[in-house]
């Protein structure tokens, strides 16, 4: 007996739970990663024309070492490259009229389905897109100056607000205020209030609206859900080399990395597995 309990001091079994390489788990439910595409380099700008399921993103041409952008159907996985535009780094899906704007070196365009291309609307020839953003209009920003803009109505002019606010990204939630981000953080910029707040001191690469409004960004090393009413920003998942995000019409979330696209979808799969081992340390 005394023999036994020696041997017990010494060996014990301990469990541990690890996470499925291709699972996630977001507001602890389970997500399996399908990836989408692949092979493509620095996929940034993400977003999603829902009448149409198509994804359209910019990325860097191997070849020529310059930006271009690509769509991708969610439905078929139909994939190609938009032509017509130079230097397309940015782009926006107008939902109620359906019109896709990209952005390029040298202004805004109009994507067509028909042909695949893209023409220049002229709204402003001598500016280089950086982001877009549509909400009642079509807001963007420029590089290198990160002066943020809206067209509407067929005018542009400054967002007034940010006059004086260098902006590389821009958005717009449910009630009308605007969250922008440039190398300080992320803001929330209050219209009824006139008021401007700190949501995040991370370095933000993407932002995005789902169907219903509600904003979500991406970092380096992670995805976030922005609350409008707290205005508190809920970390839906860590991960490295994330390039930017969007969400499905169905909520299914989307996000680039280095070289691929990749969609997390609901599984009722367990993203755990349990292990054990022997230990030789005292029970």
């Amino acid at each position: 007996m005394m023999k036994f309990l020696i041997l017990l001091s010494f060996f014990a079994v301990i469990y541990a739970r690890e996470i499925r390489p291709n699972c996630l788990i977001i507001r602890n439910r389970s997500y399996e990663k399908e990836v989408l595409k692949v092979d493509i380099k620095s996929p940034y700008q993400l977003s999603i024309d829902y009448d149409t399921n198509t994804l359209f993103f910019s990325y860097t041409a191997r070849k020529e070492e310059m930006f271009q952008i690509a769509y991708l159907s969610l439905k078929t996985n139909e994939y190609g490259v938009v032509s017509g535009i130079h230097g397309g780094f940015a782009t926006a899906v107008d939902a109620k009229h359906s019109i896709v704007y990209m952005g390029g070196e040298d202004g805004i365009y109009k994507f067509h389905y028909q042909n695949k291309t893209a023409t220049n609307l002229n709204i402003r020839n001598n500016v280089n897109i950086w982001q877009m953003f549509f909400k009642d209009g079509l807001y963007f920003t420029t590089y290198p100056e990160e002066t943020a803009f809206l067209y509407k109505k067929k005018k542009v002019d400054v967002v007034p607000e940010f006059v004086n606010i260098k902006t590389m990204l821009i958005a717009v939630n449910k009630d009308g205020n605007m969250v922008y981000a440039n190398s300080s953080g992320l803001f929330v910029y209050n219209k009824l209030r006139m008021t401007t707040s700190l949501l995040d001191t991370a370095v933000v690469n993407g932002i995005t609206a789902d169907i219903d409004g509600n904003l979500y960004f991406s970092t380096p090393t992670g995805v976030y859900y922005i609350n409008e009413v707290t205005n508190e920003v809920d970390e839906l998942f860590k991960m490295e080399n994330i390039y930017g995000v969007a969400v499905e019409g169905n909520g299914d979330i989307i996000y680039a990395t280095e070289d691929s696209i990749i969609r997390l979808k609901p599984t009722k799969e367990e993203c755990y597995y349990d292990q054990k081992w022997l230990s030789n340390e005292s029970i």
